[in-house]
């Protein structure tokens, strides 16, 4: 490569100093001269291949005009393609015929000799061509590996068999065909958990497949794939889940058990036919989460002894109320952890089994099978219970059935959905139970909610907005709240403000005087009057005693229990601009003024940072194009913010130029290492700068 160099000099195509200062690229970059020369526009690609085909005496070949055979290109694995920018083209006898752009690179013709036991016939192409087609034949891989090559430090993940042993994805990776599938499948669950998902979806859509995760309660768009990757990475979870492969035209559902760095997560996988393809939904259950006590759901102070004392009643009926999601069957769980003696015999009847607790005896709804909640009620009370679960009241039969058991000595646990505690009375009877039968079983209703809790790292002072203040005044004036605090954003919750959830409690106690009114079948708003005379507290006023002791903001408790106002609350515009945004990132107020003039005058949208911190918070907020940041900054460095943006999927793609006034290479190789895209030293030119983001953005596209 040295004669090419030399001609391309000697002709004057590159100046020494350009190649003086491709070589200086090339410390960090690992790739070869001439096509850094290209990257850095010191040089036209058109020039570079006439020059080479002179040199090396060989036809410059038009791949647009070559007959591409596929069986060859499955003989050279996606790395080596892109290790050694070359593309396989057909078969001739015992020789493999290559497409390079620099068909006198010993090393690839070596290593393509060895991996495919083939000799080899190169010939000339010009090196994005190559890209191109490469991108073309190997759509998939070329899309993970671009997402994978920027992730650093991905946790490990085991899946745990039946028979309790263990092993590695990346294991089986190496027996399987679909190795792309494989890797994202290992990086989309490890990710998930490290994050503290409670759910994963995968949407097909015309042109993308959707990777979202519910956090929080909160839907989240994490990255999107390749069509082309669906079909695979589908197989790869039903394969996994045991389900059928081979049936896409209707729903299937079935598990996983996982291990991610010791921690053992259970994934509830669900798949359904939608127009574009399979949706797959996994809920991911914390198997940890499972023994959980009431008081780590929320339950405090009088609503806990309430409640527990409730729960300890020989017989009788208790409901626990609310929309989907709103953590019912997690405050059962952790109510059966309570009650859960050697003394008790609990069986419960589930659909689905969310999580195996030992001591317990678990059954699930199978329709198929006619196991209805109706029909296994017949067949559990027949196996001498103490406590039995039944995992939704949804019909008369079952409504029936559980109200007789709970006054036959049994302790009945059950979910309604309604949307506060009294409500449930109501409900029971549009079910068709009678009043009499409501108010003898029953002895206490609990409706729930769950909302965010502040994160603790970011946790200071507020004044919420005026209209939430007049909606809420008279519990803000009871309590007597004078502070009200919010999360500002931090990289411990995903600069979200928030990290993690908890319940709040409306607790409806069946008292002698309601249980007359239900069995008279007073009106609901009659029973409700009375309730709130005995002590009930609504979802409304438990919600601002946890804004009072600083647990959760005003404005979580109006989303989630909303107020007597039907104004809409303030809309996030979801429209994301056409432009391309740069993210400067400096405290050096001189230096951020020279880059957003250069930006700003080269058509760029620019926006400004002043340490690593605010930097990382904004791109996990907004998403940046590119960013171009410091080395030397207070509260967070240049090193360490470019870890924290590659230590997440959302943030791993953007590409970062470190600009500094270091100039030893110890600091360029750490800055690479850190996972940089590029490296610049102070005072820079402004041409090269401009050209190195133009090369980025190109190779981003």
């Amino acid at each position: 490569m040295t004669v090419l160099i030399d001609e391309l000099i000697r002709e004057g195509l590159i100046t020494a100093e350009q190649l003086n200062d491709a070589r200086i690229k090339r410390i960090g970059a690992k790739k070869p001269l001439q096509e850094l020369l290209v990257e850095m526009g010191f040089i036209a690609e058109e020039q570079l291949v006439s020059a080479s085909s002179k040199i090396f005496n060989m036809p410059v070949t038009q791949l647009s005009k070559e007959t591409i055979d596929p069986s060859a290109v499955r003989l050279v694995p996606y790395e080596l393609a892109m290790r050694y920018g070359i593309l396989p083209l057909r078969k001739e006898g015992d020789a493999l015929v290559l497409a390079m752009s620099d068909p006198q690179d010993i090393m690839a013709l070596d290593d393509i000799r060895l991996n495919t036991g083939m000799s080899v016939k190169p010939l000339l192409a010009a090196k994005s061509e190559i890209n191109n087609h490469i991108k073309k034949y190997y759509q998939a891989e070329d899309n993970i590996y671009d997402i994978l090559k920027n992730v650093m430090g991905a946790d490990k993940v085991e899946i745990v068999t039946e028979d309790a042993s263990e092993f590695f994805l990346d294991e089986r990776a190496q027996r399987s065909e679909d190795v792309p599938a494989v890797k994202i499948c290992n990086l989309i669950l490890s990710d998930a958990v490290k994050q503290r998902a409670s759910d994963i979806h995968i949407e097909s859509q015309e042109k993308t497949v959707k990777v979202r995760y519910r956090i929080d309660g909160d839907l989240r768009n994490i990255m999107d794939l390749p069509v082309s990757l669906h079909s695979s990475l589908a197989a790869r979870l039903k394969v996994l889940a045991q389900l059928d492969t081979a049936e896409n035209r209707k729903p299937q559902d079935g598990r996983i058990k996982i291990s991610v760095n010791g921690r053992k997560v259970d994934l509830r996988v669900s798949t359904i036919p939608t127009f574009y393809g399979e949706k797959i939904e996994m809920r991911l259950l914390d198997i940890q989460a499972a023994k959980t006590g009431l008081e780590s759901m929320g339950f405090q102070g009088p609503d806990l002894d309430i409640y527990k004392q409730a729960i300890t009643a020989a017989q009788g009926l208790i409901l626990v109320t609310g929309p989907t999601g709103s953590g019912k069957t997690s405050t059962l769980y952790a109510t059966l952890n309570v009650v859960k003696t050697e003394k008790n015999n609990i069986i419960t009847i589930e659909d689905p089994i969310e999580y195996l607790i030992d001591g317990l005896n678990q059954m699930q709804v199978n329709p198929v099978k006619d196991l209805t909640f109706a029909n296994a009620l017949k067949s559990i009370l027949r196996q001498d219970p103490n406590v039995i679960l039944i995992g939704e009241i949804r019909d008369k039969e079952t409504a029936e059935m559980a109200f007789q058991a709970s006054l036959t000595g049994h302790l009945v646990l059950s979910t309604l959905h309604t949307n506060n505690a009294v409500a449930s009375i109501t409900r029971l009877v549009d079910i068709g139970l009678e009043p009499y039968l409501i108010s003898s079983a029953l002895i206490l209703v609990v409706a729930q909610r769950l909302v965010k809790m502040i994160c603790p790292h970011c946790k200071e002072k507020y004044q919420p907005d005026g209209h939430l203040l007049s909606l809420f005044k008279s519990h803000i004036d009871q309590l007597g709240i004078k502070e009200f605090y919010h999360g500002s954003g931090c990289s411990y919750c995903g600069f979200t403000g928030f990290l993690g959830r908890t319940a709040i409690f409306e607790i409806f106690r069946i008292s002698e005087k309601i249980r007359g009114m239900i069995a008279q079948r007073f009106a609901e708003d009659e029973i409700l009057s009375e309730a709130k005379k005995s002590g009930l507290k609504t979802l409304a006023r438990a919600g601002l005693e946890k804004v009072s002791a600083g647990i959760t903001t005003l404005e979580e408790i109006f989303n989630i229990v909303g107020a007597a106002s039907e104004e809409e609350a303030v809309l996030r515009s979801a429209q994301a601009g056409k432009d391309i945004k740069i993210l400067i990132v400096d405290d050096e107020e001189d230096i951020l003024k020279i880059l957003e003039k250069r930006l700003t005058d080269a058509g760029y949208r620019v926006v400004k940072a002043r340490d690593g911190q605010e930097a990382v918070a904004f791109c996990n907020k907004e998403k940046p194009d590119l960013v171009i940041s410091d080395v030397t900054m207070p509260k967070m460095n240049g090193f360490e913010e470019v870890k924290a943006l590659r230590s997440k999927l959302e943030t791993a793609v953007i590409p970062v130029i470190l600009l500094t006034a270091r100039e030893d290479k110890e600091s360029e190789l750490q800055g690479l290492d850190a996972g940089a895209d590029d490296y610049l030293t102070k005072p820079f030119d402004s041409d090269k700068l401009l050209a190195r983001v133009k090369m980025l953005l190109r190779r981003k596209q």
